[in-house]
């Protein structure tokens, strides 16, 4: 789906203009490091401004990722979070398992922000192509 726009050790970003949306692909790659996510979400970030975030939905197709849920990874992307989901028009989280999509949906409660979480690709897709 859409045009590869940015790629780096753990994200792949594609782009699908007809839909509007902005797909960010988590890989199967552990963080190194509590420091590693600093450079990987201003890389990540970077990427994203240059698109131009309010034109378009988020999809962050976390299926491959890692699970992790340590205390100083949780602080560490509570802090970066924004950099990553903050200004696109709206954002869908796509998860593989219930305990994700759990987490995810505390992390939204918890952080005020409007998104969309679930195991269906269509269900999100859907949601980040009609119109408010």
């Amino acid at each position: 789906m859409g045009q590869q726009v940015f790629q780096n050790e753990y994200f792949t970003v594609l782009v699908d203009e007809r839909m509007g949306v902005v797909r960010t692909v988590r890989n199967d790659k552990p963080f190194a490091s509590i420091e590693e996510l600093d450079v990987v979400f201003a890389q990540l970030g970077d990427a994203l401004d240059a698109l131009g975030r309010a034109r378009y939905g988020l999809l962050a197709d976390l299926r491959a990722g890692p699970g992790r849920n340590d205390p100083q990874f949780e602080a560490a992307m509570l802090r970066l979070r924004p950099r990553w989901v903050g200004g696109f028009r709206k954002v869908g989280v796509l998860v593989r398992s219930t305990v994700g999509l759990m987490q995810i949906q505390r992390h939204g409660r918890h952080e005020g922000d409007e998104r969309v979480v679930s195991k269906d690709e269509d269900e999100l897709l859907k949601y980040l192509t009609q119109e408010d």
